[in-house]
């Protein structure tokens, strides 16, 4: 299932494995896995633009 792909987030790990251990069923951890993997590829673009104008900001100011 999904906790065989190694880019699998930590965090996102060990929420499947939670669900796993509470009994969930295959469709619940789907739904899970796409909401938490949606937010960090959110977070990861949100971030990269955020270096993006810190870094354009340095520059500006040398």
């Amino acid at each position: 299932m999904l906790e065989t792909d190694a880019k699998i987030h930590p965090t996102i790990k060990l929420c499947l494995k939670h669900l796993d251990v509470l009994g969930t069923d295959n469709k619940t951890r789907q739904i899970v896995y796409m909401y938490m993997e949606s937010l960090v590829h959110e977070f990861s673009a949100t971030k990269q633009i955020k270096d993006m104008n810190t870094k354009a900001a340095s520059n500006k100011n040398k």
